[in-house]
């Protein structure tokens, strides 16, 4: 169907022509970006080993445009994540021995683990 022309209205202003049909017209305002989700550029797995003293970043080098990450912990020692490394405590969300965490997040948010005890390793997957 073609948009009618005769249509003078701000009405109007609401469609698109789109390889010949007639579409709503969307519009990101202000500073927003569309990014989609998931993988849609590339992967990335990092083993990175823990401590019980300090928080460490998982990983120490983001992937570029990140849009999502996992972190697996198969290590026999519970971890903690947490977005704030200059938490002296053992606070944040436990990622018990055998479980997985996900979140959505991109490469501008750094997210940070602590062990329990020992130094034990965790595997992180990251996608873009």
């Amino acid at each position: 169907m073609v948009l009618d022309r005769n249509i003078n209205t701000l009405e109007n202003k609401k469609f698109v022509e789109c390889e010949g049909n007639t579409a709503v017209r969307t519009v990101l305002c202000g500073s927003a970006v569309f990014r989609p989700s998931g993988l849609n550029v590339a992967g990335k797995i990092t083993v990175v080993t823990l401590s019980a003293g300090s928080w460490t970043a998982l990983p120490a080098t983001p992937l570029t445009d990140r849009n999502a990450i996992s972190m697996q912990n198969l290590s026999g020692i519970e971890v903690k994540v947490n977005y704030d490394n200059t938490e002296s405590g053992y606070v944040g969300m436990v990622v018990a021995n055998g479980s997985e965490r996900f979140y959505d997040i991109t490469d501008n948010v750094i997210l940070y683990a602590k062990a329990a005890s020992g130094m034990p390793t965790v595997t992180v997957e990251e996608i873009s």
